[in-house]
């Protein structure tokens, strides 16, 4: 049987069997995609004008995660209708999935006159914002993931990347109001919780800068108790509490720090005061060599010069 396809208002007749035909077709609707590669794969060879079978044969490839076939499909099939957004919607896929994002975002551009419903814009904007995120260009990943979840809210995924953009661009309020969207659409949602709580670390540091020591206890607290082996939150957390005057607290902190940045000095020069503030002055010597080791300040020298005096009076 002779099948008749229109395309670009031209009759294109098929010389490919019926058969052949319904079976690569039968093999598509059953997810078979490689047994209906193998009948596309004729009936193309044959009907090289065949666009509609290109554009199947390239969705096939690209189920099977072979994208450099699934991206010459698609060529073929623009070859032969360009107008057809699917087809670039395909070949934008098969380049964004094998890291190719340049090309996703030239193929989306070039689409994106073709993509008038706002079922097809959504998928261009959220595939072109993902390719400029993966890009780094942040700015533009915002303006389409924006536009892209003004058509179809709810999408944890969009919410995600939309709010991991703004936080690259140092926009934290609304990275902050997306983030926790995207989580409570999808609780289990990993890299929202990690940076979220990386926001709420920014907020614990710009507390201890303007002395709201409160505050920056109880978020940088959080936030170490939730990242146990990040040194530097650890000491944060330790120089907060020392400002609140809680020198036990400060403490546990500060040699939590020190087992993680061994080589930091500034830990032990911390430790070293404690230690002079409860009398403890052995500890303290111990604390502040160890801070002169690392850093030989002259600061330092005096801080231990201060203490040894103490145990000289003390003996």
């Amino acid at each position: 049987m002779i099948l008749v396809l229109l395309t670009s208002g031209n009759p294109v007749i098929l010389l490919a069997q019926e058969g052949d035909y319904q079976k690569g077709l039968s093999y598509y609707k059953q997810q078979q995609y490689q047994k209906a590669i193998g009948e596309f794969e004729v009936i193309v060879k044959a009907n090289p004008d065949y666009e509609s079978g290109f554009r199947i044969l390239g969705d096939c490839y690209l189920k099977l995660m072979d994208y450099d076939q699934a991206a010459e499909a698609f060529q073929n099939a623009l070859r032969l209708k360009e107008d057809n957004y699917t087809s670039h919607h395909g070949l934008a896929l098969a380049h964004f999935n094998a890291g190719r994002y340049a090309e996703t975002v030239s193929t989306l551009s070039e689409g994106e006159r073709y993509a008038p419903s706002p079922r097809h814009q959504y998928q261009l904007f959220r595939t072109r914002g993902s390719a400029y995120y993966n890009l780094q260009d942040f700015e533009r990943a915002v303006a389409d993931l924006g536009k892209a979840t003004a058509i179809q809210r709810g999408n944890p995924k969009d919410l995600l990347q939309l709010g991991l953009a703004y936080y690259h661009l140092g926009n934290y309020a609304e990275a902050d109001r997306l983030l926790q969207q995207a989580v409570a659409l999808e609780p289990n949602e990993s890299a929202a919780t990690v940076y979220l709580a990386r926001l709420r670390y920014r907020e614990g540091i710009e507390a201890l800068e303007v002395r709201d020591y409160s505050k920056a206890v109880e978020l940088l607290r959080e936030y170490a108790d939730q990242n146990p082996t990040d040194g530097e939150a650890n000491f944060n957390l330790g120089l907060a509490q020392l400002f609140s005057d809680n020198l036990s607290a400060a403490e546990g902190a500060f040699l939590q720090a020190a087992e993680l940045m061994p080589e930091n000095w500034e830990i032990f020069d911390r430790l070293g005061y404690i230690h002079e503030l409860n009398s403890d002055y052995l500890k303290s010597l111990d604390s502040y060599q160890k801070a002169h080791h690392l850093n030989p300040d002259s600061s330092i020298q005096e801080s231990i010069e201060r203490i040894q005096e103490r145990i000289r009076r003390s003996e």
